[in-house]
């Protein structure tokens, strides 16, 4: 539960204009409601505190998406009165079974608010008044998200509002409390217009969720999301501030059927906002999505976007802007294609956009009670991305539900990116949510998982891993290896050089090393103190030329000991070329770097290094006026790791199946041991030619094949 404290307290009082300038909101003008971005005066007011004790449902949780059925919708009679009568009389008009819940401050209000909704033909039968004081218009931000627990109960989960408004972010304590519903307090910072899912459990918010919660990780704040509302969430770039104030996802994205979604788009030349909604387009349209598209641009400093829409039902509620015929005439030719079977109506926007919000921001959807007789199955893994080698024990991971029960779990498996499915995985299972797997002998990085689930009724669902997973016989390789036992040569400028440091230097940060990771030696920046002060560079050790013809998922892993300033003070940096031009891939841009153990890094260089047999790597650092002198860059154990393609039968792994590699393929069968001795680091597996996922005899007349053609 939420509370406001005597400092809160003051501190509103003492924000003055924001709230001190707001008669009691009986008849609400556009011209005094609170704005969906956080005022000047808002940010002098403590946030509340988030719950640190929050316990997620026990059993299996469902959230469903907007576009399904809904009971009913929420409003908050607080500001933008026009548009929340707009859309009361369209639901109320055209959805016989909807229910229009409008939250209002108290009776004088629910009377004014009855008197417009009536002149304005609503039928007010499908109103029910909610009374509870708030603070704002924007109830999708802080309002009751529902989830069904065990198929059958609708409960709410609340989050901390990120706004210091605690009428708002105590509503849903009162709602669930008022009304007997169970209710979930999620331990995050949030605004509820920052997310948008599907049915089939994918959901998506922008990294302002990572900045509101700052001491929990990325995939903290997923597991969050898996646990308290049953989805699988991906995390886009939020747009700059400068563009859209509140960064949130439902400026851009709109979910409106099963793998249908609308993105907004950019012109080129926004920068990021062009960029992050491509991204997106390309991820979505890689799982499998249709994509539509709307305009969406910045005028004056106003976000205007389409996708801020709402779906209620058959019914969709688009926004549309004075002045803009031709973006508006799009908008809908879109929206009619996305939706053909829906009615849509058009709603003018331009008294709320200017306030960083639209029509999805002023509504917050209730779900059907009666839960769907449809089982429901979501594959958490693998999802994309894995990378197993035959042989490996790994678990298949899913959530199932249905309104009486799953029966059984049948799963298959696709090499050829979900587009067919020959292969059993098993079929029969209890709805446990997990397998075991043994990793068979398919070798394919186009693999996908599919589950289905069956329930009493002869009901099916299915679905299928997002993205693209690899069965390999064999896991990365380190293809060159310098643990600077003795010089390789690589080129330097200015103060670096090799040899044994002497744990010297610090007068900023901490000294070097005295030796190596393992040994003696590094490459180093001045192994007898702090690096010079003088301004200058970039100065670099490269290595290389690297030959990576046939190399995939490379990777370049060194020990590091750095100390250094930071920009624009000092700069070190780690780039990467291809026989090119350079491309950074690490550098310590603002922040200080004070190593006083080695530190072990690893960097993804496949999308420069992969199959190129000219990569060049190079240390760098580069000092501007005023630097601090630290003892700079220390390395050691430099490894360039990936996948040699190495192929069925090249057991002696020198790239080709052909009569060199005879007496290793005979040793492979008859002693395991002495094969993994003789040939270090070359899979045992490659012998598995007939792919039955075991090397024995039955393998010869597929390696002669092999060699032969025949």
């Amino acid at each position: 539960m939420k509370h406001i404290t005597a400092v809160a307290f003051i501190a509103l009082v003492a924000a003055g204009a924001a709230f001190a300038s707001q008669p009691e909101l009986v008849t609400p003008s556009d011209q005094q409601a609170l704005p969906k971005y956080m005022t000047p005066a808002e940010r002098m007011v403590p946030q509340p505190l988030v719950p640190t004790i929050a316990t997620p449902p026990a059993g299996t949780v469902r959230c469903p998406a907007e576009y399904e059925e809904n009971d009913g919708i929420f409003f908050a009679w607080e500001a933008y009165t026009s548009l929340l009568t707009d859309m009361t009389v369209g639901i109320t008009t055209n959805d016989p079974d909807a229910i229009v819940y409008i939250v209002v401050d108290n009776a004088p209000e629910q009377a004014s608010a009855t008197s417009t909704l009536t002149s304005a033909g609503a039928d007010m039968s499908q109103v029910e008044f909610v009374t509870y004081v708030l603070d704002s218009v924007w109830i999708r931000d802080y309002g009751p998200r529902f989830i069904v627990v065990d198929g059958t109960e609708r409960s709410v989960v609340d989050h901390t509002y990120n706004r210091p408004r605690y009428n708002d972010n105590a509503f849903n304590d009162y709602y669930c409390s008022h009304y007997s519903v169970p209710q979930y307090d999620i331990p995050l910072e949030h605004g509820g217009g920052n997310f948008h899912l599907f049915s089939n459990g994918d959901a998506f918010m922008t990294d302002l969720i990572l900045t509101e919660n700052p001491g929990l990780s990325e995939q903290d704040v997923k597991d969050y999301y898996a646990a308290y509302q049953g989805v699988d969430l991906t995390i886009y770039d939020g747009f700059p501030t400068s563009f859209d104030s509140t960064q949130h996802i439902d400026m851009w994205m709109l979910p409106v059927g099963d793998s249908k979604v609308i993105i907004g788009q950019y012109a080129s030349s926004t920068g990021q906002p062009y960029t992050i909604t491509e991204n997106a387009v390309s991820d979505l349209t890689s799982r499998g999505y249709t994509v539509y598209r709307t305009p969406g641009w910045n005028t004056g400093g106003t976000h205007y976007t389409y996708t801020n829409a709402v779906i209620m039902n058959d019914l969709v509620f688009m926004p549309t802007f004075t002045g803009y015929t031709t973006q508006n005439a799009q908008a809908l030719a879109t929206f009619q294609a996305a939706m053909p079977d829906h009615t849509i109506i058009p709603i003018n926007c331009s008294s709320i956009i200017g306030a960083a919000g639209a029509l999805h921001c002023i509504a917050m959807h209730m779900p059907a009670a009666m839960p769907d007789p449809n089982p429901t199955v979501n594959v958490q893994e693998p999802n994309g991305d894995e990378f197993w080698i035959i042989g490996e024990q790994h678990e298949i991971l899913w959530a199932a539900t249905d309104d009486v029960a799953v029966t059984a779990i049948d799963i298959y498996l696709s090499t050829d990116g979900g587009n067919t499915f020959p292969y059993t995985i098993a079929t029969g299972l209890t709805n446990t949510g997990s397998y075991l797997w043994d990793i068979p002998a398919e070798l394919s990085d186009q693999c996908r998982v599919k589950v289905i689930a069956h329930d009493v009724d002869g009901n099916t669902a299915e679905d299928v891993s997002n993205a693209d997973f690899t069965i390999a016989a064999f896991g990365p390789q380190t293809i060159y290896d310098f643990p600077f036992d003795s010089d390789p040569g690589w080129t330097t400028e200015g103060q670096w050089q090799i040899g044994t440091p002497t744990g010297q230097g610090g007068a900023h940060g901490n000294p070097d090393p005295t030796s190596g990771a393992t040994g003696t030696y590094v490459y180093g920046v001045n192994l007898d103190g702090d690096y010079s002060t003088t301004v200058g560079g970039p100065y670099y050790l490269t290595a290389g030329p690297f030959d990576l013809a046939g190399v995939t998922s490379t990777t370049l892993g060194f020990q590091r000991w750095l100390n250094s300033d930071y920009e624009p003070y000092a700069y070190a940096m780690v780039e990467v070329s291809a026989g090119g031009s350079f491309t950074e891939v690490w550098a310590n841009n603002s922040t200080a770097i004070t190593d006083s153990a080695w530190t072990s890094c690893e960097y993804d260089i496949s999308s420069i290094a992969d199959d190129q047999s000219t990569v060049y790597i190079r240390w760098g650092y580069r000092i501007g006026n005023s630097a601090f002198a630290y003892s700079g860059w220390n390395i050691d154990d430099v490894q360039i790791i990936g996948l040699p393609a190495f192929g069925l039968g090249d057991m002696n792994c020198d790239g080709a199946t052909d009569i060199f590699d005879i007496d290793a393929f005979v040793l492979a069968i008859t002693d395991a041991t002495g094969y993994t001795s003789a040939y270090a680091g070359c899979p045992r597996a490659l012998a598995d030619c007939n792919q039955d996922n075991t090397v024995d005899v039955f393998d010869i007349d597929a390696f002669v094949t092999l060699l032969t053609g025949n």
